[in-house]
Order: structure tokens, then sequence, then C-alpha cells
């Protein structure tokens, strides 16, 4: 459950990834951030006596990597793999959690020229005119997405990030929020 003030008046809204439950399991110190946005979440699948839950969120100016230490040093059976991606360089990385400790890094240039080259190939356009094409960088982050998720994982198994349950997209967000105001800013003007 995720909790939120707006303007004295307080909701509580259910969220399959929530921050909020996370500071609290892992007694994170600090602010609690902002709960993610575009958070999509797939159904479970289980194999055996494993269950693999998947989402795929987006933070701003967040690092998962002590939380996320922090959760597997307090439930020990789990295990997480984690792709991030900076904004500001386009760079991947490709960690993997488990009992308190992390594995992994920032894959850097010299391992994503290889994707958007074969972007660029599948496309039929030159390597520099793929960089500014729409096409070809969703094409080119789609199998960056997949391969740094392998490494993350530490298999083989390939992912299909399509689809999935929406649950907290941005700019429904945003709205609600607006609205929210609106409606407490209403309630103090004819209170």
């Amino acid at each position: 459950m995720v909790t939120r003030r707006v303007a004295g008046v307080t909701t509580r809204d259910a969220a399959p990834f929530s921050f909020q439950s996370l500071y609290a399991l892992t007694r994170q110190k600090g602010d609690i951030p902002s709960d993610p946005y575009d958070m999509v979440r797939w159904p479970i699948v289980r194999r055996g006596r494993t269950a693999y839950v998947r989402y795929r969120f987006h933070t701003r100016s967040f690092e998962m990597f002590d939380p996320l230490k922090r959760l597997t040093r307090a439930l020990p059976d789990v295990r997480i793999a984690l792709v991030t991606i900076c904004l500001d360089d386009s760079d991947f990385g490709a960690y993997s959690f488990e009992k308190g400790r992390m594995n992994g890094k920032w894959l850097g240039d010299d391992w994503r020229t290889p994707f958007w080259e074969r972007a660029a190939r599948d496309l039929g356009i030159p390597l520099d005119e793929a960089y500014e094409d729409a096409a070809a960088e969703g094409r080119a982050e789609s199998m960056m997405l997949d391969a740094a998720m392998r490494i993350a994982a530490g298999n083989e198994r390939r992912y299909d990030w399509s689809g999935g349950r929406v649950y907290r997209d941005l700019w429904d967000e945003r709205a609600a929020m607006m609205s929210d105001l609106t409606t407490a800013l209403q309630g103090l003007k004819d209170g």
C-alpha cells in the first residue's frame, strides 16, 4: 500500500512495488523517494520451487543499489536481477543481488555499439543516422535491454518486454495529482 498526502488529504493506493514498503522492510534511513512511475508488472511465473516476478518501472535520480542489497539481506531466499539505464549517457548497467551482496557493472560504449550496428543494418540505414532515428533507437534499446537482463539474471532466457499491466503511468499520476490538488484547494476555498 502507498500513502499519499496532498493538501491535507491522505489517500492509500495499492502498488505492486512500493518504495514506502521497501524502506519500511529494509529499515532504510532518509526521505522515502516517490514511488516509481510507468510501473508495469507481468504475471508471476512458477518453475518448480522458484517463482519469477517481473517489473519494469522508472525512477528519477534514485539509486536502487542500497535498498536492494538490504532487501536481499532481509529476505535471503530472494534473488534480484536489475537492469538500469542512465538517461544522461544511455549506458546500461546489469546487476544481481543476493543475500545482501551486489554483483554487476555499467556495460559501457563498447558493449552498446554492436546493438546499434545491428539496428542500423536491420533498418538499412547508416550507423550515424541510426543514432538519430527513433525506430533504430527503439530496436537497439530493446535488444540491449534483453541482453542486459540475461547478464543480470545469469541465464540465456529471452524476455518479452511488451504487454504487462501498467499500474502507475506517469501522465495518469500527474493528472490524478492535479485533480486531487484542485479538489483540495476547492474544499479550502469553500470551507
